[in-house]
């Protein structure tokens, strides 16, 4: 591959997209189109249009978000992880997943780079700000190569930046001066072999869709909701002149003579207090007020297209706007349902994902039977808002009604880490061996006839009689 025609490519791809990726990325930050105003309205609405910016599109992201984590990539016939789940705690994903699916949330779509180093493979975390990756078969498992903005950089005095180039065999690194746009311009830095046959790059989506004019900000969380939210700032900002201008009752007076100072300047002749009264010696004066604005249709004007913004991106209203108290776990798993389905649907297309993650990380440290493997899962938390008395006596039933093994009822409590799995399984293989040895000295000592043996265990009886 020639890595400037590459880079020109690439460039010319993350041009086109780079409008709708700036848009998202201002919407995030709270900085949406401007809400409208007369052309000639006073400098201190100004102000108020400021403050009626409240942005509520992070709040959707975070909403997801927050139920997605990982724990764990192993077989189905296996209890523990692969041993290339190792790589993932010593690259701090625990923590750094998150940023995955923001990004992958907010723009549509992620970015994570596998690449050699030592004492294990290098996971790197990348947003379409900073990557751009080149795919001519959409379905394909692997990019055919990405570009990676690295930093400003300065050669024989001219302003440019260097690129990095990712291939199916190598890692190129180039010079681009600013401006740059033709692969004659660009200066070739480095290149190293990163050890795969394919571009080390595993793209997560955060839908699939098949129309390839769409781009991928297109199927994002937050470019949906954009117009959304530039209405609750329009309402916003109408809320906040009406509040200030003419939700309070106004005064007036006729029939009176204005005075006026030494300086020719009108002088307010009353002053409107709780402890004041208006008086005045003249009849023929008469004293009124105007009614205050109504607020009550602002506000249900907003409460309604912030439940619009629920109902599109599958976000519980109660998120965005409170108000529910003391409900049952039923009525809240009920009213979480959307946001549940929505999540599973994700952990779907990001487990294969990081599949793609681990099996390059495998590879990297020579287990190549796990870096061919199929068959092994991503495992998830269970975030599922439920009753823990009601998950338990469920659970109990299983284990009761269906002889489920309890083991295989941990993973189904809610909030369990496999560490803590874990530490029970110890725990139980220590009871276990402490019942035998009391046993064992029962029987030395001549003192077993506590022992149960020859009794029938509680809810065996059907199963002795029937031997």
């Amino acid at each position: 591959m020639n890595p400037e025609h590459a880079l020109e490519e690439g460039l010319t791809l993350r041009t086109r997209h780079l409008d709708a990726v700036q848009r998202v990325r201002d919407g995030m930050r709270g900085k949406h189109a401007r809400s409208y105003m007369p052309k000639t309205h006073e400098s201190e609405f100004q102000t108020l249009r400021q403050r009626a910016v409240g942005n509520w599109l992070p709040l959707v992201v975070t909403a997801i978000s927050q139920n997605l984590f990982g724990e764990g990539y192993k077989r189905p016939s296996d209890a523990e992880s692969l041993s290339c789940w190792e790589h993932w705690t010593r690259n701090g994903l625990d923590s750094r997943q998150s940023m995955v699916y923001r990004a992958a949330l907010t723009y549509g779509q992620s970015y994570v780079v596998v690449l050699p180093g030592s004492p294990s493979p290098v996971i790197r975390v990348h947003s379409p700000l900073v990557m751009t990756v080149v795919q001519d078969d959409p379905d394909a498992e692997w990019p055919d190569y990405a570009i990676r903005r690295v930093r400003k950089a300065q050669r024989a005095g001219i302003d440019g930046v260097v690129w990095e180039i990712i291939d199916d065999t190598t890692v190129w690194t180039l010079f681009a001066p600013d401006g740059a746009t033709e692969a004659a311009e660009f200066e070739l830095l480095n290149y190293a072999d990163h050890g795969f046959d394919v571009c080390p790059v595993s793209v997560f989506r955060n839908a699939w869709d098949d129309d390839p004019d769409v781009c991928f900000t297109a199927l994002g969380e937050v470019e949906p909701l954009i117009p959304i939210q530039e209405r609750i700032n329009d309402t916003t900002l109408g809320l906040l002149i009406a509040q200030q201008y003419s939700a309070f009752r106004q005064k007036w007076a006729s029939g009176i003579d204005i005075p006026r100072g030494s300086d020719g300047k009108p002088v307010e002749t009353f002053e409107a207090a709780v402890n004041r009264i208006w008086m005045t010696a003249s009849k023929d004066v008469r004293f009124g007020e105007f009614s205050q604005t109504d607020l009550g249709g602002y506000l249900e004007s907003m409460d309604s297209a912030i439940k619009h913004m629920s109902a599109i991106a599958q976000v519980p209203p109660h998120y965005l706007l409170g108000g529910m108290v003391n409900i049952s776990a039923e009525a809240l798993a009920a009213a979480e349902a959307g946001l549940t389905r929505k999540v599973g649907e994700r952990k779907t297309i990001f487990g294969e994902a990081w599949g793609r993650v681990m099996r390059l990380c495998a590879y990297l440290s020579g287990d190549y039977e796990a870096a061919e493997d199929r068959e092994a899962r991503f495992i998830w938390r269970d975030s599922e808002a439920r009753s823990l008395a009601a998950t338990a006596d469920a659970l109990g039933k299983l284990r009761q009604m269906l002889d489920v093994p309890a083991e295989a009822l941990w993973e189904m409590i809610p909030g369990v880490t496999p560490f803590q799995r874990a530490e029970w399984l110890r725990m139980r293989a220590e009871d276990s061996k402490t019942d035998a040895a009391a046993v064992a000295a029962a029987l030395v000592s001549g003192e077993d006839r506590g022992l149960p043996f020859g009794s029938v265990p509680p809810g065996n009886e059907a199963r002795a009689e029937a031997a």
